[in-house]
């Protein structure tokens, strides 16, 4: 009778050590994945922690994730449209996610949509987002936000144009509206940082 308990016993031993060993070095069915860290998030992404926040529910699953960014230029009340920003998301082998702001002159919603999407006739649909956004079927989303009064840049009326696109992965439900907030939260981020004097007309 001892005997018989003893086998199955040891058995599971073995089974439980290889399955422990198979997480430590990410083997599947146990493959590692990496942690979104707010500190490391691009600061262009706007509030970090809310940020990270909504990758975790846009990125494909890695083992790890990186970033790189970048913020220039200056405030539009220095008559200046120069200003910029830039994100790349990185998974361990591959450019998960691209994301940038760039001010322009104001253009109606269709022609801007036509111009900030890489494929203008793709089918998208449209969302309220400062004076007008969009996401396409291809998961990426444009924003056009009121930002400087005619007068303040030489040319007339400026908007930021916000672009957010998702490389990799397929996109659920929850996953495209999280494509809808980060851009949200981006175009907050640099409407104010760029001294913008029109209000954003950004949902709360």
């Amino acid at each position: 009778m001892s005997k018989k308990i003893l086998i199955p016993l040891a058995a599971l031993a073995v089974v439980g050590l290889a399955a422990g060993t198979f997480y430590v070095l990410g083997v599947p069915p146990f493959e590692k994945h990496g942690e979104i860290e707010a500190s490391k998030v691009c600061e262009s992404l706007g509030d970090s922690s809310k940020a990270a926040s909504i990758l975790k529910t846009v990125l494909p699953k890695e083992p790890e994730y990186s970033f790189r960014g970048r913020v220039t230029g200056e405030h539009v009340t220095q008559q200046s449209d120069a200003f910029r920003s830039d994100c790349a998301v990185y998974g361990e082998e591959k450019a998960l996610l691209s994301a940038g702001t760039l001010v322009m002159e104001t253009q109606t919603a269709d022609s801007w949509a036509n111009y900030s999407l890489e494929d203008g006739d793709e089918a998208r649909e449209s969302f309220a987002a400062g004076s007008g956004g969009f996401i396409t079927t291809n998961n990426t989303v444009a924003i056009q936000v009121p930002c400087a009064k005619a007068g303040t840049i030489p040319g007339g009326e400026y908007s930021l144009r916000v672009v957010v696109d998702l490389k990799s992965g397929e996109a659920s439900d929850k996953a495209r509206q999280g494509l809808k907030d980060l851009a949200v939260e981006m175009a907050r981020f640099a409407h104010k940082e760029t001294e913008c004097n029109l209000p954003s007309k950004l949902p709360e």
